[in-house]
């Protein structure tokens, strides 16, 4: 039974992240906010982001489905690189930073 019990113990584990973002995804993430920000749709992006946090996973998917579309305005390695990035528990509360902290920028320069 303790056999059975330690190979079924990390069963239903979330994946082994790493706890933190790399260089390229908190850039992607960057850019992403920047391209919002510049076009005054910080607050739907918000808005969005939020709303998603649930389904993050179908959020990443979503991204994957719209891979066709998207790639008229971005690379595909970034499209696949957001997707992969959406997917995590973290990513969501990373962006709305990033967007806040773009718009504040901004507004300063402004």
């Amino acid at each position: 039974m303790s056999r059975l019990r330690s190979a079924l113990a990390h069963a239903f584990a979330l994946s082994g992240q790493d706890s933190r973002l790399e260089a390229e995804d908190l850039a992607l993430l960057d850019r992403c906010a920047r391209l919002l920000a510049d076009r005054g749709l910080v607050t739907p992006a918000i808005f969005l982001v939020e709303s998603l946090v649930p389904l993050g996973f179908l959020a990443g998917q979503l991204v994957h489905a719209l891979t066709p579309i998207m790639g008229m305005v971005a690379s595909l390695d970034d499209v696949e690189r957001l997707a992969r990035v959406l997917e995590r528990r973290d990513a969501p509360a990373v962006f709305i930073d990033r967007l806040r902290l773009i718009e504040e920028e901004q507004r300063y320069e402004s």
